[in-house]
């Protein structure tokens, strides 16, 4: 679909400038998402009283329950408490009611940081899973890569393709062709920045930075522990995580141009030479484009005395030479895919996640009467200790004298009697003899 954007300038005449837009309005479901606002459950919440609720909580007891978390997140209008859910959610994640999260406390965090382009937090959020415990799920995935592609952000897009890929969880159509397509855009050109870029690192304080290094403290450990790369979560190269995820994205796409094609991009960012010079042997279909993005990268490699990477280079050139390569832009190719995807999938989704919404009021009323019927079973529990513990003591006024002697050895029976200690033996006191004189009280006798 093709979004007309209307610009005006001072003395200029109106203009008109085409932007793609691969999903459709309707699919951002807004008229069903807004509807959660009406409920009873948040109509009345009042944002900032919750907060500071919440913050007691944790400060008094450090703990929350997971539909309090819920509220406020989903509560969430504007970008101006985005740091407060932020902070709130990684001290949750730290309590036992973490595991009883609600999947719409996510969905609405990444949704909110969607909408109002605070990528680099959302980044940062999602690539500390245990700190945040945040996903993407395919709905947000859309949303996130549909805006970040359109605007040209290819970057960004490869970015949140990588995090898609290291969960190994392409299965959505649409997220599969927009992932494809943000990545392959960002290196098109045969260039690739690092990652670390796009999130910037928080300011330091050089006061604070001096204390360190003067209260620097080292300690001598019995052992250190083997290093140990799991070549998944521990990658942090960019080149690597593309690698990664075209290898990935191949294998979701299948056999074809566009999977065969991924896979040997992504074996070749990946330094997979052994794979991919394998690959090139099976006599796959590979685009002509990705054939010479293959080329590009693989010159670029500094070790090249690998017997694997010049048998890389070999099949490469083989099959440069061979005519059965794919002419066609894969660019061209990547387009129809999403197209395709998005006209055979939209509806359905958009419908799929309507009725999830609804669910997801549902579950929060439900939890949330749940969570009320605890509290008030807890208070009556408690009700019922001090009523009882009330009783007791008037029980022994009324009947004091009858148990006086029983009371009399219960409170012997409280008392903690100390062995004595044994401070050494006792030395006997100095004998004074009266009689002495100093000598020099004598010396002045005789003067």
């Amino acid at each position: 679909m093709l979004k007309q954007v209307l610009k005006t300038g001072y003395g200029l005449k109106p203009f008109r400038v085409t932007q793609r837009n691969f999903l459709s309005e309707a699919y951002l479901c807004r008229e069903e998402w807004q509807a959660r606002l009406t409920t009873p459950v948040l109509a009345k919440v009042n944002h900032d009283a919750l907060y500071y609720e919440l913050e007691h909580k944790f400060q008094r007891k450090n703990k929350v329950s997971a539909i309090d978390i819920d509220i406020y997140a989903n509560k969430l209008l504007d970008d101006s408490h985005i740091d407060e859910v932020a902070d709130l959610l990684y001290k949750f994640r730290l309590t036992e009611e973490a595991s009883n999260v609600l999947p719409s406390t996510q969905h609405a965090i990444v949704r909110n940081y969607i909408q109002h382009s605070r990528y680099a937090e959302l980044i940062e959020m999602l690539d500390n899973r245990i700190g945040y415990g945040v996903f993407l799920d395919d709905f947000t995935a859309n949303l996130a890569l549909n805006q970040l592609v359109t605007t040209n952000e290819f970057k960004w897009a490869a970015r949140f393709a990588t995090l898609l890929g290291l969960q190994e969880d392409f299965g959505n159509p649409i997220t599969r062709a927009l992932a494809t397509y943000g990545s392959y855009r960002y290196i098109k050109d045969g260039e690739i920045d690092h990652f670390d870029d796009l999130v910037p690192p928080p300011p330091v304080d050089p006061a604070e930075t001096k204390k360190k290094k003067k209260e620097e403290i080292k300690v001598r450990v019995k052992f250190l522990r083997n290093e140990f790369f799991d070549d998944h979560f521990d990658l942090r190269d960019s080149k690597l995580l593309l690698g990664k995820t075209f290898f990935t994205l191949g294998l979701s796409h299948g056999a074809g141009v566009l999977g065969d094609s991924c896979r040997l991009l992504g074996l070749v960012l990946y330094g997979k030479w052994e794979k991919a010079v394998a690959l090139l042997g099976q006599g796959l279909e590979i685009n002509a484009d990705v054939a010479k993005l293959v080329r590009t990268f693989a010159e670029k490699v500094d070790n090249k005395e690998d017997e694997q990477y010049n048998k890389l280079l070999e099949a490469l050139s083989v099959l440069e030479s061979n005519a059965k390569l794919s002419s066609e832009s894969f660019e061209k190719l990547l387009l129809d895919d999403i197209n395709k995807s998005v006209a055979e999938n939209e509806q359905s989704q958009i419908k799929e996640q309507a009725k999830i919404y609804s669910e997801w009021c549902n579950i929060r009323h439900q939890r949330l009467d749940d969570e009320l019927a605890r509290l008030q079973r807890a208070k009556r529990i408690q009700d019922v200790e001090r009523l009882a513990h009330q009783m007791e003591q008037e029980e022994q006024k009324l009947w004091f004298f009858e148990n006086e002697d029983k009371i009399d050895l219960q409170i012997d029976s409280k008392k903690v009697i100390y062995p004595k200690r044994w401070f050494g033996k006792k030395k006997k006191p100095r004998v004074i003899d009266e009689g002495y004189v100093p000598p020099e009280v004598r010396q002045r006798q005789g003067q």
